[in-house]
């Protein structure tokens, strides 16, 4: 008997330190989809297609002529992990070089794209 509970505890500890490493993994891919050090320049936002602050941003940013990268949270394997590595908690959610910025505000996101050298004219309500 003891040696079989001794057989059940390794196969435990070991399917938790799978499941442990495996978690860990998933997170550091996560990230890697935006990092900023690495993807200074880069733009990229977390949107879904029925947020108005989504639709924006989004024509803000076109309007402009600035390029994007856009990932659909609800959608995209690439977006929700990107969302989920940048600990994000609504949307829209802009990576704009090292800034991140959580929601629609658009001084914050004319700053970050001014540091980028894009002038960025807002969407208008119309």
């Amino acid at each position: 008997m003891t040696s079989r509970l001794i057989i059940i505890r390794r196969i435990l500890l070991g399917s938790a330190l799978f499941l442990a490493l495996a978690l860990f993994g998933l997170d550091r891919y996560a990230a890697l989809l935006y990092y900023p050090a690495e993807n200074a320049t880069r733009i990229v936002i977390y949107t879904t297609k029925w947020c108005p602050y989504c639709e924006k941003l989004r024509r803000g940013l076109t309007a402009s002529a600035i390029p994007f990268i856009e990932y659909d949270v609800e959608k995209d394997l690439q977006g929700q992990l990107g969302y989920w590595a940048l600990h994000a908690k609504g949307i829209p959610v802009s990576a704009i070089g090292p800034e991140v910025i959580y929601g629609y505000r658009v001084e914050e996101i004319r700053k970050a794209l001014k540091a980028l050298e894009y002038p960025y004219r807002p969407a208008s309500d119309n």
